[in-house]
């Protein structure tokens, strides 16, 4: 059911539109998608954010440089291919241009 996760990433469809289209049920769905970040987390997790890779204060410097790029508040990253809608500052010209 890894296509059910892949589909959820690409699309950004919702549990419910995935249900539907798979015909099982949208908690089957929410737990498949949830399985399989954890595997994914157990598997990159060490060698991308084990102990010996960064400190707190890294951490904290990388938060601090994505504010400053992207005025999103305690984030230390994203992942590119999911679409959010974001509302463009006041003032702010074509900088937000989507």
């Amino acid at each position: 059911m890894v296509s059910i996760f892949y589909k959820y990433l690409s699309t950004g469809i919702s549990f419910s539109g995935l249900s539907f289209e798979y015909l099982i049920a949208p908690s089957t769905v929410r737990a498949i998608v949830k399985d399989c970040c954890d595997k994914i987390w157990e598997r990159l997790q060490p060698v991308y954010m084990g102990s010996d890779k960064m400190n707190e204060e890294d951490w904290i410097n990388i938060g601090d440089k994505f504010y400053d790029r992207t005025n999103f508040p305690n984030v230390i990253g994203a992942v590119d291919g999911k679409h959010v809608r974001v509302v463009k500052p006041d003032n702010s010209g074509s900088k937000y241009f989507n």
